[in-house]
């Protein structure tokens, strides 16, 4: 389990249990037409004599990146939990209750999108999200209860009807924003996926065949993806110019003697003032520069400097010229 923080379910000023989160058990759900992002909450409640129950009977949960995050501040729509149905969240003589509900949040792409851009901008190693919980919770007298003592005369409706209850809501409940903390790696492993970024590319693409050196280009660009997921910029911009060596060994160029815009220039019979000879010549060189920069510290760029959006804007541009130089 991941770290947890527990918060107090307060009554007055009173305490009656605690709620958590564990961020461990999150997860992505519905893939990229209808994503979900699933937050588990786990209500514990102190033991109570059997004739002061009590029982949480709704919960609606929001979801915000900051502690103090007002409902204008909510990262996706709040989601609410009816829980009076067998009543399952409720203190017992015999000792504490713990019950875990999952939470479903519905994400639209922008707001998946957006959550995974504050993931990025998360300099930590883990994540932290933050749940703010209004709970309703009403005190508890049951009737048609087997061994309970009660006499059949108590109740209006007999014993074959089954249990029912008799519910006295309490005025105020307050809980303080409970925080989620969720490992990058579990981001990555258990909610990305689930949220369809595995299934996902950026432009649909067309590789070239495996090449000597290189098992499948599709997987050079997989590794590229991957690194700017788990937010190593620089490698996933170096993993970029793995890319476009594959595609200059395939067309037999590299270097300023034989440029790989020439060679498609003259396979595509190209003018020699085309500017589209000119065009994919510059694209090509300079995504070559920025992507040997991450490894060269001498220079005047580093990997420190690389964020998502730069990382981002190189795949991309990669994708697209991969697309633009394959023979159809």
């Amino acid at each position: 389990m991941a770290q947890i923080n527990k918060q107090p379910i307060r009554l007055g000023n009173r305490g009656i249990g605690d709620v958590y989160s564990d961020g461990g058990a999150v997860r992505g759900e519905g893939g990229p037409l209808r994503p979900h992002l699933i937050v588990p909450l786990t209500i514990e409640l102190n033991s109570l004599p059997a004739d002061q129950m009590m029982a949480v009977t709704r919960v609606e949960a929001t979801l915000t990146a900051d502690q103090h995050g007002m409902p204008r501040d909510a990262l996706c729509s709040s989601v609410v939990k009816d829980l009076t149905s067998g009543f399952q969240v409720r203190s017992l003589p015999s000792g504490t209750s713990d019950t875990t509900i999952e939470l479903r949040f519905p994400l639209t792409n922008a707001e998946a999108q957006h959550v995974e851009l504050l993931r990025h901008e998360s300099r930590q190693s883990t994540f932290v999200l933050y749940l703010g919980v209004e709970a309703s919770v009403a005190g508890m007298r049951t009737y048609n209860q087997m061994g309970s003592g009660s006499s059949p005369g108590d109740s209006p409706w007999e014993m074959n009807y089954g249990m029912f209850s008799q519910l006295f809501p309490f005025w105020t409940c307050q809980i303080t924003p409970v925080q989620v903390r969720i490992e990058q790696s579990t981001w990555i492993e258990r909610v990305l996926p689930g949220l369809g970024y595995d299934r996902t590319r950026l432009l649909e693409l067309t590789f070239p065949p495996p090449l000597a050196d290189h098992m499948s280009a599709a997987q050079q660009f997989d590794k590229a993806k991957r690194a700017l997921d788990e937010r190593r910029y620089g490698d996933c911009i170096q993993e970029c110019r793995g890319l476009l060596n594959m595609w200059e060994k395939q067309y037999g160029a590299g270097g300023k003697q034989k440029r790989l815009a020439d060679v498609i220039a003259g396979d595509r019979t190209w003018p020699e003032n085309d500017i589209r000879r000119a065009m994919l010549d510059t694209l090509w060189k300079e995504i070559g520069d920025v992507a040997n920069a991450p490894h060269h510290p001498e220079g005047d760029i580093n990997s420190e400097v690389f964020n998502e959006r730069d990382a981002r804007l190189v795949l991309v541009l990669t994708a697209a010229l991969s697309e633009y130089v394959e023979k159809r």
